[in-house]
């Protein structure tokens, strides 16, 4: 019996529920820690919430609706990122902290799109987690962002280059470690850039590699004016 045909009848066998629910709870678990970008064990709230979501997609599944732990996934994520704006009411996101120059020296604020299909606000609360485990705040990306055209293309060719190289790469994204000489032994980017840049290009690359689409989309537009495709992510 394939798992979407589990699904359709757990509707109406609470044996067959309970069963389902217990042989996937490795993957309840796993979406959980995907979607909030830390480990999540079966004592957190978000794994109680990420049981609750799946057990409404049991509810809610069709056929017609494709592969049923797909549907899962994004229902888990669904509730999830509702619960993390909720608790991010009480813990405002410095969107203001985001704000750069432009090439005429001009302040120009960060603004969150009107649309919430990509989930931008909940993109920086969990990008705000993610970056405090590296000892990085918004606050000091501001001091650290390139301004001129010539010292943003070096950070982002370093950035371009490290998403070249796997070992690298996942040294920056899992370490939050910019290896300088390694890189500055392969290209012709200037050493004391890279060092006075650091976090910023740790930050592009998290950013442009990992599941951050709206910020990447910032990124995008206030670095270089070049859209650099993401990668995969980092395992």
């Amino acid at each position: 019996m394939t798992v979407e045909e589990k699904a359709v009848l757990a509707v109406k066998d609470k044996r067959l529920r309970n069963e389902l629910i217990s042989e996937y709870r490795n993957f309840i678990l796993s979406q959980a820690s995907k979607t909030t970008k830390r480990s999540i064990t079966d004592s957190d709230d978000e794994f109680m919430t990420a049981m609750i979501a799946f057990n409404e997609a049991i509810d809610s599944y069709k056929p017609d609706k494709g592969r049923f732990l797909s549907f899962a996934s994004m229902t888990i994520r669904s509730r999830l990122i509702d619960a993390i704006r909720k608790e991010s009411r009480h813990n405002a996101v410095p969107f203001s902290s985001m704000s750069t120059e432009n090439d005429e020296g001009d302040v120009v604020e960060f603004e969150a799109p009107a649309s919430e299909d990509r989930d931008l606000r909940w993109e920086i609360e969990a990008l705000t987690n993610e970056l405090n485990k590296l000892d990085i705040s918004f606050m000091e990306l501001t001091k650290v962002t390139p301004k001129s055209k010539k010292t943003k293309q070096q950070c982002f060719d370093a950035v371009r280059y490290i998403k070249s190289v796997p070992m690298i790469l996942n040294m920056v994204v899992k370490e939050g470690v910019l290896p300088i000489k390694a890189i500055t032994d392969s290209t012709k980017l200037n050493k004391k850039t890279l060092e006075r840049h650091r976090k910023y290009i740790i930050t592009a690359v998290i950013v442009l590699t990992q599941d951050y689409p709206g910020i990447a989309e910032y990124f995008n537009m206030r670095g270089v004016g070049v859209i650099y495709a993401r990668s995969n992510n980092v395992h």
